[in-house]
């Protein structure tokens, strides 16, 4: 289960609960517990709403990797 809904549901809340205590759309919370990326600003909002320390943001918000595209040298043609 993603750990911002598991927490949301630890504290008793909606989804729209948590949106006003974070000051952010209920839509976003609902992005968010899908797994969607969304700004930094918008995961310390929630973070704090939940009373979760920053400094454990990664096993709330998995990073996202970033796919790079092959150096040219790499590239093969058919």
């Amino acid at each position: 289960m993603n750990r911002i809904r598991a927490a949301r549901q630890a504290m008793g809340w909606t989804q729209n609960e948590l949106a006003e205590k974070a000051g952010i759309s209920a839509r976003t919370i609902h992005a968010v517990e899908k797994g969607r990326p969304c700004r930094q600003a918008t995961k310390r909002k929630i973070l704090i709403a939940l009373a979760v320390p920053w400094i454990v943001r990664d096993e709330y918000f998995p990073r996202v990797r970033s796919v790079r595209p092959a150096p040219a040298s790499e590239v093969r043609t058919a």
